[in-house]
């Protein structure tokens, strides 16, 4: 079985849970709403339950993926900042995390399109993380409307 697959498709998964694990770090401080910090609290954790698996994963296929670099994090710090120094509120806040959801769910499609004959356990890793992603999102959309803050 060819390698590249495998590897461009575990380190597109761990590449987005970890930006997702980063984005909610940034937002938590934010936080005015204890509900929407419990629940976005949980979707960190279920973010990090994939970044471990990511890296089982890559140890068990002897697959060497690498971490987010810092400059992709500071732009994101930035971002997150610059949105929230405007408008801290639990509306705006679930927005960016939306957007953020919305590509990362956008880049798993195009990932998993391109490595169809990645091993089984990666794809099913890959499309966990997907399934995650759109929940997460889903569950987000209620704080758009101001009455469910």
């Amino acid at each position: 079985m060819e390698k590249r697959p495998n590897i461009d498709l575990l380190q597109s998964t761990l590449t987005n849970a970890q930006t997702g694990i980063n984005a909610i770090n940034y937002i938590l401080p934010e936080v005015q709403s204890d509900t929407f910090k419990a629940m976005i609290s949980n979707q960190q954790t279920q973010l990090k339950e994939i970044e471990d698996k990511c890296r089982l994963l890559a140890k068990k296929s002897k697959i060497e993926i690498k971490d987010n670099g810092c400059l992709k994090n500071a732009k994101m710090w930035l971002s997150v900042k610059m949105g929230s120094f405007v408008n801290d509120d639990t509306q705006h806040l679930a927005e960016l995390l939306i957007m953020g959801y919305f590509f990362g769910i956008i880049n798993m499609m195009k990932s998993l399109a391109d490595a169809s004959k990645a091993k089984q356990d990666i794809l099913n890793l890959a499309r966990e993380l997907k399934t995650l992603e759109e929940k997460s999102l889903n569950n987000l959309v209620p704080y758009l409307e101001r009455t469910k803050q």
